[in-house]
């Protein structure tokens, strides 16, 4: 399973969204998450790749495909 694959899986799930409904290019602002839900999202993600994320590097982050790249540079490390 592909970084995104892991990443829509989470939240879809999180947020009750369909799968299919989340791209790359779909903005982190028109997710339907509030920040208890995004908790759950850092955490889930974090859980499934062994790997630890900043919650506050969220902020510079617009789309899912930037959340992506960022947890793939994490996985790198």
């Amino acid at each position: 399973m592909t970084t995104f694959e892991t990443v829509r899986r989470i939240i879809a799930r999180v947020t009750r969204s369909s799968e299919a409904d989340i791209t790359p290019e779909l903005a982190l602002k028109d997710i339907k998450a509030d920040s208890l839900h995004w908790l759950q999202i850092v955490v889930g993600v974090e859980e499934a790749l062994d790997i630890e994320i900043d919650f506050d590097r969220m902020r510079e982050m617009t789309t899912v495909g930037d959340f992506v790249s960022y947890v793939d540079g994490c996985r790198k490390q």
